[in-house]
């Protein structure tokens, strides 16, 4: 019992250290430490870690993406709309990695642009910042997941040129 406690005030003291930005291996160090439940809580509910660890996720780094899949699996509805939202922002990016870690539902999702109330022009610029990204794909593996993208990206510059409400 007392290697458990020790383990977790360990793991809470790398993550709650005020002003440090956690580093990938310190999440990866949690997320393998028995009492991960509680590294994940101090994780999400610090903002401006969870924040910075959104933000390497949607840079499309392939352990951010890694790091931040496993993360998914201790997340509720709002971290989970979080971390989809950066999977999403990611395709823009490295689309070849990050659309061929997700299930159809998924890559529909991401491509169908799901920004929280977002102005005109952020939907616009996601929309098109992701066309040009997985235009460009030519691998084989994710072809159908490319098709899948676009037409929901294409749907989605359909909706903004033609039923966008003027009051949003």
């Amino acid at each position: 019992m007392k290697y458990i406690l020790a383990l977790t005030f360990i793991a809470l003291g790398n993550i709650s250290r005020a002003g440090d930005l956690v580093d990938i291996d310190e999440i990866a160090t949690g997320l393998n430490s028995i009492d991960a439940d509680t590294f994940t809580y101090y994780l999400f509910t610090d903002d401006s870690k969870f924040n910075y660890v959104r933000e390497k996720i949607e840079s499309g780094d392939i352990g951010w993406i890694d790091i931040g899949r496993r993360l998914e699996k201790y997340s509720d509805g709002g971290v989970g709309t979080d971390l989809a939202i950066s999977f999403a922002k990611a395709i823009q990016i490295n689309p070849s990695y990050s659309l061929s870690l997700m299930t159809d539902y998924e890559v529909w999702w991401s491509c169908s642009v799901p920004l929280l109330e977002p102005t005109k022009s952020e939907f616009d610029a996601f929309v098109e910042r992701t066309i040009v990204a997985v235009e460009k794909l030519n691998d084989n593996e994710v072809s159908k997941k490319k098709k899948s993208c676009l037409d929901a990206l294409f749907n989605a510059r359909s909706f903004s040129e033609h039923e966008w409400p003027d009051n949003i």
